[in-house]
């Protein structure tokens, strides 16, 4: 098999890198400036960036001239994506380039491409993707939110949990209930939501390390019915499809290739005992398994991104392992790191006796909010059925376990 790339795309490649270091500020630490607590002047800052990057095609290369791209395939989406990944960085509109934007381009009429498709491409519009309720996260089949046709509208009444944002946004890509059937996936559908429309509120919610999230709550909100993305009740079905677009990316990798990078500086100007942490055997073996890992990582995202680009010559695949490593990697890492420093490794950023800028503490921070894209353990249930062939647990185990968790009565 060849993993090389064509003359023309290392030279996409050198091209999006100046870019991005040439724009990006000498001082940015992704580690140190959250991308989930930001200031007004860095949300101007990051806004701004985006949409230079939208300028230049970086944002959507993958996609036709006509929607805003460059007219690449998923292989050139995959490379800039990979250079932006090692940045550190992270767009204001993850949401809208990597799930809802992908989403329009399949499954949206002309108009609606028309419409969303250029605010995305050129970094001007924000999109949240609101999907999580508080019965409905790894199980987007137990959606308890409505929407129900009323005239030329749908109104939409329920609650979303734990919508990750970075900015106010514009649009909100969210499911909803339209039909009570059995199988409860059959009855859903997607929605393209205005996100100042009436009846709409937010309401912030902490977490661990993903920063300020959002409630958010519909109150009979209005959506003009043309904002149905895709079939009436196939939402379930058209939103596992998007998901291959977010849990595939090349950045990830990239992103974790720098900080192990960044590590391994470190290792090399610490001693402990009188010598550099890295003359240590036993820290020498962890970094190099923590290297292969990402490797591994690396070349599983190349190969979701290959099979983007073979659509129509090979099936699906039933099962992402991209985004399971993604997870494993980004938890284990961390707490791998944390060891190798010792106590050191929990201090903060900004106190006084901590190493490596508290880079550590913030990883592993971080590492406890996994839960986007769904859990590791939903993760590996998709991977131990689909991947591997193994048995599902029958239902009457299932209810026995649910049964002996319940609390006794007394």
């Amino acid at each position: 098999m060849d993993f090389g790339f064509t003359e023309k795309q290392e030279k996409l490649r050198k091209a999006a890198r100046e870019f991005f270091l040439n724009e990006m500020p000498e001082d940015f630490d992704p580690d140190v400036e959250t991308m989930f607590s930001l200031t007004k002047e860095q949300t101007a800052f990051w806004m701004k960036f985006q949409k230079k990057a939208g300028k230049k095609g970086y944002l959507t290369p993958g996609w036709s001239k006509e929607t805003g791209g460059l007219g690449y395939g998923p292989i050139e989406q995959g490379i800039v994506e990979e250079e932006w990944g090692f940045t550190g960085g992270r767009w204001p509109n993850a949401s809208g380039l990597h799930i809802a934007g992908p989403a329009v381009q399949v499954f949206g009429t002309e108009e609606q491409k028309k419409k969303f498709l250029p605010g995305i491409a050129q970094g001007t519009a924000i999109w949240n993707q609101a999907f999580t309720e508080p019965d409905a996260g790894s199980d987007e089949a137990n959606q308890k939110t409505t929407a129900v046709l009323k005239g030329n509208y749908y109104v939409l009444n329920g609650q979303k949990t734990f919508i990750t944002t970075l900015i106010k946004p514009d649009y909100l890509y969210t499911l909803a209930r339209t039909a009570e059937t059995e199988p409860k996936h059959q009855g859903i559908s997607l929605f393209l939501v205005p996100a100042d429309a009436p009846g709409i509120t937010y309401q912030a919610q902490g977490t661990m390390g993903f920063g300020t999230q959002l409630n958010i709550y519909y109150k009979n909100v209005k959506v003009p019915k043309e904002n149905l993305l895709g079939e009436l009740n196939r939402g379930f079905y058209h939103a596992m499809a998007a998901f291959e677009f977010e849990r595939s990316g090349t950045g990830n990798p990239a992103n974790a290739k720098r900080r192990l990078t960044e590590f391994i500086q470190f290792c090399k100007k610490t001693k402990r005992n009188g010598k550099p942490l890295i003359k240590d055997t036993d820290v020498r073996k962890t970094v190099a398994k923590m290297a292969i890992d990402i490797e591994i990582q690396r070349l599983i995202a190349w190969e979701a991104v290959w099979r983007h680009s073979q659509k129509g010559q090979l099936p699906p695949k039933g099962y992402d392992l991209s985004g399971f490593f993604n997870k494993i990697n980004s938890t284990q890492h961390p707490e791998t790191m944390m060891h190798i420093m010792g106590l050191y490794g929990q201090l903060r950023s900004g106190a006084k006796w901590a190493k490596f800028a508290g880079k550590i503490e913030r990883r592993w921070q971080v590492a406890r909010s996994v839960h986007p894209a769904g859990t590791l353990e939903v993760n590996k249930i998709v991977v131990a059925g689909r991947g591997l062939g193994l048995p599902r647990i029958p239902a009457r185990f299932n209810k026995m376990i649910a049964e002996s968790l319940q609390p006794k009565k007394k």
